[in-house]
């Protein structure tokens, strides 16, 4: 079987797929797209000058360019937490096994694969 060199989604690995995350669903866009590079210079990731700083700086890099939506997560009275950046923020600080597994998610090239490619294998 040749390589499929057309077998990933660009529009998945920038605008995210969801996935399903300790009873949660996220929208995750692939590591290393420009818009979670362009967050990094933006939030100040490489000029924070304490580890908080860079922590924070990456979870709101992580929130703007990686973790894009969320279905599914609630607060300790069990109410819906909206999406949104500052929310998001949030939710990493206080998570930290939940920002591994997003980050796992968005360096797992499976998940942003054609929903056509196993069609396209069974042709060749």
């Amino acid at each position: 079987m040749a390589f499929n060199a057309k077998r990933n989604d660009n529009d998945k690995a920038l605008h995210g797929a969801w996935c399903s995350i300790m009873g949660g669903q996220f929208l995750i866009a692939r590591a290393g797209n420009e818009n979670y590079l362009a967050a990094q210079e933006r939030n100040g990731k490489r000029k924070a000058s304490t580890p908080g700083e860079r922590q924070r700086a990456l979870y709101k890099s992580i929130a703007e360019g990686i973790l894009l939506d969320w279905r599914d997560v609630t607060d300790d009275q069990g109410q819906p937490i909206p999406y949104s950046v500052d929310a998001a923020v949030e939710v990493l600080m206080d998570n930290p096994e939940l920002v591994a597994a997003i980050m796992a998610e968005a360096n797992d090239f499976e998940n942003y694969r054609r929903d056509d490619i196993e069609q396209q294998a069974k042709k060749q």
